[in-house]
C-alpha cells in the first residue's frame, strides 16, 4: 500500500521487527492472510493483465455506483447530546441541515483513499 517510498517502509517496517515493537508472527499472519487471498482469486495462474476492461474505469455508469454507495454508507457518529434528545431520525419537516467540517464538500474525502487516485485525490 506505499507505491513510492516503499523502500522506507521496508527500512521502517524492519526496524519495527527487529526491536520487538512488532513481532515476525504478526507479520508472517499478515503475509499469509494476503497471499491466501491473492491465491484464491487466481493471481498467480495469469501473470499479465487483463486489459479489456481498461476502457469501462471511470465510466459514468461506475462513477453513479461509487456515489450511490457513498450515499448509503456515510453515517453520522454522534446521535444528538444525550439519549433524551437524540439527533436522529431528522424531522421529516427539517428546512436546512449544516454540514460542516474538512469532508462536508469534498468527494475524495467522503469516499475514502482509493478514489481516482490512490490518496483519494
Amino acid at each position: 500500500m506505499v507505491p513510492y517510498n516503499y523502500t522506507d517502509f521496508i527500512h521502517g517496517l524492519t526496524y519495527l521487527v527487529k526491536n520487538r515493537f512488532i513481532p515476525m508472527s504478526h507479520v508472517n499472519d499478515t503475509v499469509k492472510r494476503i497471499l491466501r487471498v491473492k491465491f484464491t482469486m487466481g493471481l498467480f495462474e495469469k501473470l499479465l493483465a487483463d486489459y479489456s476492461m481498461a476502457k469501462y474505469l471511470g465510466s459514468q455508469e461506475h462513477r453513479d455506483l461509487a456515489r450511490e454507495a457513498v450515499r448509503k454508507t456515510l453515517v453520522l457518529l454522534k446521535n444528538g447530546k444525550s439519549l433524551k434528545t437524540p439527533l436522529l431520525p431528522l424531522p421529516k419537516q427539517a428546512s436546512k441541515i449544516l454540514v460542516a467540517g474538512s469532508h462536508a464538500n469534498n468527494i475524495g474525502y467522503q469516499c475514502g483513499g482509493w478514489t481516482i487516485e490512490w490518496q483519494g485525490l
